[in-house]
């Protein structure tokens, strides 16, 4: 992965090493930005953007990997083959970590944070050594 410890976009500092280990839910900020999901045996990443409360999101997706694991989440969601699913079936939460990308408070604007995910994604996508997991179209 790269070394490269941020990049600055739009005048936004984007944080972008994700080796050390990541975050607790619990250090995770309540408030709106950019996060990473880093799936550490496969270094696949997946970015994601909240206006309300990173913490909060990473806690609905701690959930969501735990029960694709333990074989409780909706018939639906358990036959989904995408990467992300299969690594929740695999490892639940265990096998993530989580990263605060940035949460400036200009990313309250909810147009700022999406450019800036987009921005993300291609970046991801470029990047040796990482896996990019983003799906996310709704936007585009």
């Amino acid at each position: 992965m790269t070394a490269q410890p941020f990049i600055i976009y739009r005048d936004i500092k984007l944080a972008l090493n994700w080796q050390n280990g990541g975050l607790q839910v619990e250090d995770l900020p309540a408030r709106p930005g950019i996060y990473a999901e880093v799936y550490k045996p496969l270094m696949g990443v997946r970015i994601g953007e909240t206006g309300v409360s990173i913490r909060g999101k990473i806690r609905h997706d701690i959930r969501w990997f735990n029960s694709m694991r333990d074989g409780t989440a909706p018939q639906a969601q358990l036959r989904r083959t995408l990467p992300i699913a299969q690594a929740a079936k695999a490892t639940g939460a265990i096998g993530f970590e989580f990263h605060v990308v940035s949460v400036d408070l200009r990313l309250a604007d909810k147009k700022l944070r999406q450019d800036c995910e987009r921005f993300l994604f291609d970046w991801v996508r470029r990047s040796d050594g990482l896996t990019d997991w983003n799906r996310q179209r709704s936007w585009r």
